[in-house]
């Protein structure tokens, strides 16, 4: 049974005065906050679904994983309750609907670019606090008065540590823009957020997306996960145009990641003290300067035979070597310690 309009919760507090739409677990009306004198949205727990202990326990988990969120592009939590059983979740109403009603009546959409930032901007706010938002899609992205985006329903996001309440072969999230290692079962990761974003910004931009929007949503959707931008922050990088972040993307999506990015920070910390105690040996300036003079005479050997500058006439040009991997530029610094400091 749906709440008639002029339903009070809260003690009086919250009155409700219009139905702006409902889903599979919940409804939302607009409503107003006699104490603060303002128009809010309530989020209210489906009749068929109020009786179910383990719908109730992820609505909790919603209020208390969305209440702990404060982001320009986020829906703001206010308060949250429980109301004759049922529970009930206060939200700032954003006056300008969804995404999903835009795209379907054909509204103004907003811009793409602006759109992607903010979307991403969301999500790395989301992921940082350790939470995997699970069903990106325009459904759940409200636009302002200004088309202003903000990311809204995290009835089935959950902390990445929770343990998970979702029965086996049971796949949450909407399939249209579902990442395709959780439509084959694996779990829901920032990377399967990430990729629902680029289905959305597909979805918002066409095929006329272009050159740096294009590649975002490409390097978004692409469908092996490891290829994927590592977080929000690299795929906004990607957007601005940084071909570091390009470049380092396969590296940076292994699963290996976290751990071998802190063995080679400790590589290079401990190969920097050692150099630092090098140089403060007694005979190192002698040695510095030798070495400073070979590395002149090399220097001008490698100019006077570059003659003007080109390659001989007749000549093949030589492509400049690659740089060494990180690993073995550590090796090698190791190398040359160990050297200098065995004279």
């Amino acid at each position: 049974m749906r709440p008639a309009e002029g339903t009070a919760l809260a003690g009086g507090r919250y009155v409700f005065e219009r139905h702006l739409g409902s889903g599979g677990m919940a409804s939302v009306w607009l409503a107003r906050d006699r104490s603060l004198d303002r128009a809010v949205a309530i989020k209210l727990m489906a009749d068929t679904l109020a009786d179910d202990e383990r719908w109730l326990k992820r609505f909790e988990r919603e209020a208390r994983a969305a209440a702990a969120l404060s982001h320009p592009h986020i829906v703001k939590v206010f308060d949250f309750g429980v109301e004759e059983h049922r529970p009930y979740l206060v939200m700032a109403h954003v006056p300008g609907g969804s995404l999903r009603d835009r795209l379907r009546d054909g509204g103004t959409l907003p811009e793409p670019a602006g759109l992607a930032r903010e979307l991403l901007s969301a999500l790395g706010h989301v992921h940082a606090a350790g939470i995997v938002h699970r069903d990106v899609k325009p459904g759940n992205i409200l636009l302002d008065e200004h088309d202003r985006s903000q990311l809204t329903d995290f009835g089935i996001a959950r902390p990445q540590d929770a343990d998970t309440m979702t029965q086996t072969g049971m796949v949450m999230g909407t399939m249209r823009y579902l990442a395709p290692e959780v439509a084959h079962g694996d779990p829901a990761t920032e990377g399967s957020d990430l990729y629902s974003a680029g289905g959305v910004l597909r979805e918002v931009a066409g095929d006329d997306a272009p050159g740096a929007l294009h590649g975002l949503i490409e390097a978004l959707l692409e469908p092996d996960p490891q290829r994927r931008p590592s977080s929000a922050e690299d795929a906004l990088a990607l957007l601005d145009g940084d071909a570091t972040t390009r470049v380092m993307r396969p590296m940076a999506g292994t699963s290996e990641r976290p751990a071998r990015r802190a063995d080679t920070r400790e590589r290079g910390a401990d190969a920097l003290q050692r150099l630092d105690d090098l140089i403060r040996r007694p005979w190192f300036p002698a040695v510095a300067g030798i070495l400073a003079v070979l590395a002149l005479a090399v220097i001008v050997i490698a100019l006077a035979g570059g003659g003007d500058g080109g390659p001989a006439e007749g000549a093949a040009a030589t492509p400049a070597p690659a740089p060494a991997p990180l690993e073995q530029q550590l090796r090698g610094l190791d190398r040359v310690i160990d050297a200098a400091a065995s004279r």
